[in-house]
């Protein structure tokens, strides 16, 4: 039997592309949720890598009932490293959104952490887990920070699949959004996907952004899209802006690509065309 891999949270939008990825790569790849996160490893398999996915990541629902993204974020974490513990495995554990407003751009690993709001509170404690049982344990792993990622499957209620979805709909007169102005750094799941495999691979242990390395605005994505599908709709901002908005951020991709050999490879303009030539802006999950 090959090497089999835990992935947690693997019917999400990251865990969907992920697992092909893996069995096309020769890993037996073990699926699981939230609420089977932890079960003990599965018998007969030789578990090298917890991939941990799982958790919540809605900021508005996290003001509204922060307890099940503390549950769910941090719990399952610490069930994810003492299934590491138990089978000799080695975890990779999708952090994000851990930074708050960049006090500098790019933003590299070693900015400080400060949280907005509930869901990126939970992500830093769960961090501060790894952390703890890296040092306490000696347990092997490797944190991931992804920015904004995209991509075929995504739910539309993240920025890029709502406008995608508002430029092939026809119904839909004009791109609605609340802001033009933020910008953020876009990276395909494919790019991230590849990400995770290359940490997995490199076992090398250590906390690593994913991003492009540039940032783009709301009003260039919504451009990019219109340009993909050849409409001509207007862009309409409602002038909302969220409590304490970011207006900027970029990641400081070089550690990832000087330790693990990676480097995004999927243009903006590229992943909107392919999203445009593949109707994928329903929300489909």
């Amino acid at each position: 039997m090959p090497d089999a891999v835990v992935v947690l949270g693997a019917g999400g939008f990251v865990g969907r592309h992920l697992v092909p990825a893996l069995t096309a790569a020769g890993y037996a790849v073990v699926p699981r949720g939230r609420v089977d996160a932890c079960d003990a490893p599965p018998a007969g398999a030789t578990v090298t890598h917890v991939v941990n996915l799982a958790g919540r990541t809605s900021v508005p629902e996290s003001w509204d009932d922060p307890v099940p993204f503390y549950q769910d974020n941090v719990v399952t974490t610490a069930a994810a490293l003492r299934l590491c513990r138990q089978a000799d495995a080695a975890l990779v554990h999708v952090s994000s959104y851990v930074y708050g407003a960049p006090q500098r751009l790019p933003v590299d690993e070693d900015h400080p952490l400060a949280a907005f709001n509930p869901y990126g509170h939970s992500k830093i404690l769960a961090e501060a887990v790894v952390d703890f049982h890296r040092q306490q344990l000696g347990a092997r792993a490797t944190v991931l920070r992804p920015f904004n990622l995209y991509g075929p499957g995504q739910p539309a209620r993240f920025l890029v699949a709502s406008i995608v979805q508002q430029v092939l709909d026809p119904a839909c007169a004009a791109i609605a959004v609340a802001d033009a102005t933020p910008r953020r750094d876009y990276l395909h799941v494919r790019d991230f996907v590849a990400l995770i495999v290359a940490a997995m691979r490199a076992d090398a242990g250590g906390t690593y952004n994913a991003g492009s390395g540039a940032s783009v605005s709301v009003a260039e994505v919504a451009d990019l899209a219109r340009r993909a599908a050849g409409v001509d709709k207007p862009l309409r901002a409602t002038g909302a802006r969220r409590p304490n908005e970011i207006l900027d951020v970029v990641a400081d991709i070089a550690r990832a690509a000087r330790e693990l050999g990676w480097r995004p490879h999927v243009t903006l303009s590229e992943g909107l065309g392919e999203l445009v030539a593949n109707g994928d802006g329903s929300g489909r999950a």
